[in-house]
């Protein structure tokens, strides 16, 4: 497998004539030789041109006051005059790139008209594109691995401020590529080193990409959907919108409720109380897992409280140990004498989930397990905030028997056996979104299956039927200063 770093100095031969050429085509408009535009056949029509070159001309003659209102509009009619021959040639992706630059500036009032005659064009669609965007259904993500005439190219920051993250996100992709045999011709593009997406297309169109991981940042991607490429596209974000060939994948607290409801659904449980604190994360999950759990229509019992302060306290009211006490001081004061009696808890509750973050959840654990009858209560921690691992090592042991859905680069075995910092863990999170996104492309049987987990040794994932695909928490049984995988879960 070929990998290459793509810069301005080891572009193809193809790409290096095309950039000359377009250099001098760009150097005969500004002196305006119509004869060697002709000679150079590039597809303007002489009326165009025409309007192109004349104001250049009487600039160069001297007829043209040069003030910054007039260059202003003169840089504005050239760049709508360049947009309508991209229309005419049927360039949509130049097209769509002019508007965007259009956009970000005011439009004068003489332009305005042909402005929007531009942004209300629209291109035909293939009957498959049309089918598609009826049933709002992606196609496969397929990635041709046997293929040696295939060319699969990066696109992600391999420096700047995102390279911590563009760079392990790319080593997973190359060595899951490697692993599952792919005879193709691989290509990195560092994103950073451009100034547009535009840019980087007119660099990697001449390799003729089949397939693209990437870009990475949430602007990029949006502005590389822009260019309509028509190559099969695998983004790293959260994209709320995607087209025919594009697909993505991002990590998603609240899509990672599923792993919930499977433990739920798995062991059956009836009776569940969620205790949540006032934080905004866990606010949102709780009112997500009691909107899913409602959407459901389950018979079952749901019930909710959120921790005011004191985690004993409201545990304690939760569970009516204050309410058993109170019956027993009424006793003892009505019969005037003192009595020796044990607190009863709820029986009706088999399983609490805890929304609530790492200095909370270590002392619920310990809490149900003081109850008179712990056995009779699972407790699931999902946390609402991200857990500190170095925290998680040292309090392992007050994590007793309790289900922890964790992401699954925080919680593996060979990463606990060590400290690490938080900005391994970022690295942590990237390198298996790219080793869950090879996963995804190697298995397109799986990986076209909507609303289905999907295991996978990194990761488990979840698509949805416009290609959008989230890697989940995993599950994971902490007890006896100690925390494992789950694989499988039973009562």
């Amino acid at each position: 497998m070929n990998n290459r770093v793509v810069t301005g100095e080891n572009l193809p031969r193809r790409a290096q004539l095309e950039v000359a050429h377009r250099s001098f085509v760009a150097w005969l408009s500004v002196i305006g030789i119509f004869s060697a535009i002709v000679f150079m056949a590039i597809p303007v029509k002489a009326q165009v041109f025409a309007d192109l070159a004349q104001p250049m001309q009487l600039a160069q003659a001297g007829q043209i006051h040069r003030s910054p209102q007039h260059v202003n509009r003169l840089d504005q009619e050239i760049l709508i005059l360049r947009a309508e021959m991209a229309k005419r040639r049927g360039e949509w992706p130049q097209l769509k790139h002019y508007l965007s630059i259009l956009e970000k500036q005011p439009i004068l009032p003489e332009f305005a008209p042909r402005v929007e005659q531009l942004k209300h064009f629209k291109p035909e669609q293939s009957p498959l594109d049309k089918i598609l965007s009826f049933f709002g259904v992606s196609d496969t993500p397929s990635l041709p691995l046997h293929d040696r005439n295939a060319v699969v190219a990066i696109v992600l920051p391999l420096s700047g401020a995102y390279a911590s993250a563009g760079e392990p996100l790319q080593r997973a992709i190359q060595e899951g590529l490697t692993e599952a045999g792919f005879t193709g011709k691989l290509v990195s593009i560092d994103s950073e080193l451009y100034d547009s997406v535009y840019d980087i297309w007119n660099t990697l169109k001449y390799y003729e990409p089949s397939f693209i991981f990437g870009p990475l940042q949430k602007e990029m991607v949006a502005n590389w959907q822009l260019l309509d490429t028509g190559v099969t596209t695998f983004y790293f974000n959260e994209v709320l919108r995607l087209g025919s060939k594009e697909f993505a994948l991002a990590p998603s607290k609240l899509v990672g409720l599923e792993q919930l409801f499977q433990i739920i659904n798995d062991n059956a449980y009836q009776h569940v109380m969620v205790i949540s604190d006032k934080s905004d994360q866990a606010q949102l999950l709780k009112n997500s897992f009691a909107q899913a759990w409602k959407d459901l229509n389950r018979p079952f019992y749901l019930e909710s409280h959120t921790i005011d302060g004191n985690v004993g306290r409201t545990l304690d009211k939760a569970f009516d140990m204050q309410a058993s006490k109170d019956r027993a001081l009424w006793v003892e004061h009505s019969l005037n004498r003192h009595l020796s009696f044990e607190k009863r808890a709820r029986r009706d509750i088999d399983l609490v989930v805890s929304f609530v973050d790492q200095h909370q959840a270590i002392q619920v654990s310990p809490y149900l397990n003081y109850l008179p009858i712990p056995a009779m209560y699972t407790h699931v921690w999902y946390p609402s905030q991200m857990p500190n691992l170095n925290y998680l090592l040292n309090n392992l042991d007050a994590m007793s028997q309790t289900l922890a859905i964790l992401p699954f680069y925080l919680a593996e075995n060979r990463v606990l056996k060590q400290q690490h910092s938080e900005q391994e863990l970022k690295i942590g999170l990237f390198y298996a979104l790219g080793r869950v996104a090879t996963e995804i492309v190697k298995k397109s049987d799986l990986s076209s299956s909507v609303d289905s987990l999907v295991n996978t040794e990194f990761g488990s994932y979840v698509r949805n039927a416009q290609g959008q695909f989230h890697l989940l928490p995993m599950v994971y049984w902490a007890d006896q200063a100690s925390i494992q995988r789950l694989s499988a879960l039973s009562r």
